[in-house]
C-alpha cells in the first residue's frame, strides 16, 4: 500500500491529513524531534508542534524532553483495531448494499426475478430452513452439498425431503448413496440429464435457476410465493424428475406406520388394502377447505377414489380424482391433496399408523 493510500485510511479513523502525515513519518523513523517529524513528512515545522500534541491528546503517541520536544509511537494495537473494525463495518455495509439490491422489492409480490444464481441458493436455504411438510429439490451434487446442512436440519423436524440429483448423460454412479444421504434425505433418485436448479418448500414456494449457460454469462433467477403458480412448477418436478427416475436412496420400509405429503403416493400404497378391506388407520394434518382452518383428524380410512396405471404417470393423470374417505368418532371427511377443490380437507401431511387385516 503506498502512503497516500495509507494516509487515507488513517484520515477514516478521524485524523487530520497533517495528523495522519505526521503519524505515518514518526512510526517509520521510531523517535525524532518535532523538526525531524516535519521534515520527514509534509506538515509544516510551523504546525508540527500543535500536530503532535494533538496526536498526544488522541494516544496515538507520547512526548518527552531530551533537551528538545521528542516524540514516538504509542502500541498501536487500540488503532489497528479500529480500524479492523471499521474494515469489518465497510465490508458489511458492501455486503448489504448488495444484498438490498438484490431483493425483490419490499411490496407483497408473488414472483421476482434475481440477477444472480447467488441469490437463488440463498433463498432456497431460507424456504428449506422455514419448511413444515416436504422440500423438494433438483440439484447437481455440489448444489446438494451447499444445500446439506439444511436438508439435514429440516429430515431433523420431520421434514419429507426428496432430492433429485441431476447428472450429465455418462456420469459415474454415485459410489455410496447411503453415506451421502443419510440423515439428510428421505429419498433420492438420479436425473440422468442436466436440468434447472429446482427447490420446492411446501409446494408453495419456488426457487429456480437455469443452469445452462446464458448469452454473455447472463443469469437470472425466479422466485415464487403462490401456490397456483408453484403447481406448475409440481407438476414439472413429479413428471420430469420424479416418477421417471430410478431410486437410489430410500428411507421408506414396508413397515407402518409411514408419512405422506403427497396423496397419491399414500393411496398407491393403501389402495389395494381398503379395497381388500383391511382397516387402515391414518392421522391428517391440513387445512378445512371451506374455512380455511387448521384441521388434524385421527380415524379410520374406509374408501378411496383413485385410478392409477401401472406405468409411468403423464401430467394429465395428476388432475384424475385422488382422494380418500377418512371416519373419525365424530363424522366422516373427504381428503383430498395439495390444491383440493372439492374435499372436505386438504391434506399436507398424512400419517398411516396401522392396518388391520381382514379376517378372512
Amino acid at each position: 500500500m503506498d502512503t497516500d493510500t495509507l494516509r487515507s485510511a488513517l484520515e477514516q479513523t478521524g485524523l487530520t491529513q497533517y495528523e495522519a502525515d505526521a503519524y505515518i513519518a514518526l512510526v517509520e523513523l521510531g523517535s525524532a524531534t518535532a523538526v525531524e517529524i516535519a521534515e520527514g513528512s509534509d506538515v509544516p515545522q510551523s504546525r508540527i508542534y500543535d500536530v503532535v500534541r494533538e496526536l498526544e491528546s488522541k494516544g496515538y503517541v507520547e512526548t518527552y524532553e531530551e533537551g528538545t520536544l521528542r516524540a514516538r509511537t504509542t502500541d498501536p494495537d487500540e488503532l489497528i483495531e479500529t480500524m479492523g473494525a471499521q474494515a469489518t463495518l465497510m465490508t458489511d455495509a458492501a455486503a448489504e448494499i448488495e444484498s438490498r439490491w438484490e431483493e425483490p422489492p419490499a411490496e407483497d409480490h408473488t414472483v421476482s426475478v434475481v440477477k444472480r444464481f447467488q441469490t437463488v441458493l440463498d433463498h432456497a436455504r431460507d424456504r428449506i430452513a422455514n419448511a413444515k411438510y416436504e422440500v423438494e429439490v433438483v440439484v447437481t451434487l455440489n448444489q446438494f452439498e451447499s444445500l446439506c446442512d439444511e436438508l439435514a436440519a429440516a429430515y431433523d423436524r420431520g421434514v419429507i425431503v426428496k432430492v433429485a440429483i441431476a447428472r450429465a448423460p455418462g456420469s459415474s454412479d454415485i459410489e455410496d448413496p447411503d453415506a451421502l444421504f443419510d440423515g439428510v434425505a428421505t429419498e433420492v433418485r438420479v436425473r440422468q440429464l442436466p436440468t434447472a436448479f429446482l427447490v420446492l418448500a411446501d409446494r408453495t414456494e419456488v426457487c429456480f435457476a437455469p443452469t445452462a449457460r446464458l448469452p454473455r454469462n447472463e443469469q437470472y433467477g425466479i422466485l415464487v410465493e403462490d401456490y397456483t403458480l408453484s403447481q406448475m412448477f409440481d407438476y414439472y418436478y413429479q413428471t420430469a424428475v420424479w416418477e421417471a427416475w430410478d431410486v437410489i436412496y430410500t428411507t421408506r420400509t414396508d413397515e407402518w406406520p409411514k408419512t405422506y405429503t403427497d396423496i397419491r403416493n399414500c393411496l398407491d400404497d393403501i389402495a389395494p388394502l381398503v379395497e381388500a378391506g383391511n382397516t387402515v388407520y391414518a392421522s391428517i394434518v391440513g387445512t378445512y377447505r371451506v374455512s380455511g382452518e387448521d384441521a388434524d383428524l385421527v380415524g379410520r380410512i374406509t374408501d378411496v377414489n383413485y385410478i392409477r396405471d401401472e406405468s409411468t404417470p403423464t401430467l394429465a393423470s395428476f388432475v384424475e380424482p385422488a382422494n380418500l374417505v377418512l371416519e373419525t368418532d365424530s363424522r366422516s371427511y373427504e381428503i383430498g391433496g395439495r390444491g383440493a377443490l372439492l374435499e372436505d380437507v386438504e391434506a399436507y401431511r398424512i400419517d398411516i399408523e396401522g392396518v388391520d387385516e381382514a379376517c378372512s
